[in-house]
């Protein structure tokens, strides 16, 4: 059979390196991964902010927040608040919507510590947030840190930093990223796989059903070009005992024309810029009524740019040797074979 070999081992290869770079994807995101957006066990697995992080607008961090301060002051929506947050190596700004519940929780949690009389003789609260840096797009830090800084002690003295904000965030969207990613490549692996060995497969059935046909085919599909009514090997396409038989390098595919109700072809063109073609698939749409029901396939036949004509050809051909079958595209075709399937449900 036409390149049924090499077809069959391409495949196998492509979805081995699909699934290779779906465990390699998977390796590169698999902090993120296994983080499960919990912010604690990203702090804790080392992604921790640092005033040394602060250049870092690309990456997201946890930090350990030991108090938090509503300054006040933030965006004229209404749908932004500064916050001062006290961090294991000074005190940041930290961007929130004022309707989180994350935020107004540990607000509310440092409050009832701080009212605490008891509060001695227990471990101070430790809260953790996923943030990621961001520059101060409203121009209000310096005033902020004016109001609560007014003698510019935690300024001097590199405590407190105004140039960012820690914006509030999370992993969701990276760890849907990394999961989808890892998962896609994997179900395209193995897909290619799958179709590898069910083409295989149906190729082996079909080659079973010709040689059923005629044994003189076994071992020997090069006798199709002696003894088939209609020949076209630039296309593999071959019409023998009313039956359509295309040997292409996409596998070996059989039909009864004796069941065909309807046959056209496709042209399917992939363009670069909308404008130039850079290839072209030609296909059969082949549909048949078998025992009762009907089957509708599309074969793919080839990529050479100048089959149209061979294509033509073959249809043309069936068209006039099986006149009870309906063949091109046409509104008129379209129509009967809808009739077709309305009176055989």
């Amino acid at each position: 059979m036409r390149n049924n070999k090499l077809s069959f081992i391409s495949h196998i290869i492509v979805g081995i390196i699909l699934i290779a770079g779906g465990i390699f994807f998977a390796r590169t995101k698999l902090d993120i991964i296994l983080s499960f957006n919990s912010p604690q066990k990203l702090y804790n697995d080392g992604y921790y902010f640092t005033n040394a992080s602060k250049t870092d607008i690309d990456s997201i961090y946890a930090v350990a927040v030991h108090d938090i301060i509503d300054t006040g002051y933030g965006s004229s929506d209404n749908k932004s608040e500064i916050y001062t947050i006290m961090a294991d190596d000074g005190v940041y700004f930290l961007e929130a919507h004022p309707g989180n519940k994350k935020i107004n929780s540990m607000l509310e949690t440092f409050d009832n510590y701080a009212k605490d009389e008891n509060k001695d003789s227990k471990d101070a609260p430790v809260e953790y947030l996923i943030v990621a840096v961001k520059d101060d797009t409203y121009n209000q830090l310096s005033d902020v840190a004016n109001e609560i800084d007014p003698d510019n002690t935690y300024r001097d003295n590199g405590a407190l930093n105004t140039d960012i904000y820690l914006k509030n965030t999370s992993l969701t969207k990276e760890i849907v990223v990394a999961l989808g990613g890892t998962i896609i490549l994997f179900v395209m692996g193995i897909g290619f796989i799958i179709l590898a060995f069910t083409r295989k497969s149906t190729n082996n059935d079909n080659y079973e059903r010709l040689c059923a046909l005629d044994e003189r085919l076994r071992d020997n599909l090069g006798e199709l070009d002696n003894i088939s009514d209609y020949v076209d090997k630039t296309i593999g396409a071959y019409v023998y005992k009313d039956h359509l038989i295309l040997n292409t390098k996409f596998g070996l595919d059989m039909y009864n024309l004796k069941d065909l109700v309807w046959m056209f072809h496709r042209i399917t063109k992939q363009k670069m810029y909308a404008l130039i073609t850079v290839s072209v698939s030609y296909s059969l749409q082949i549909n048949l009524y078998e025992n009762g029901r009907i089957r509708e396939c599309n074969v793919t036949v080839t990529h050479d740019k100048k089959a149209e004509g061979n294509m033509e050809a073959l249809v043309e051909y069936v068209g006039m040797n099986y006149p009870n079958a309906l063949v091109g595209f046409n509104p008129e075709t379209q129509d009967a074979y809808r009739e077709f399937k309305r009176s055989h449900k």
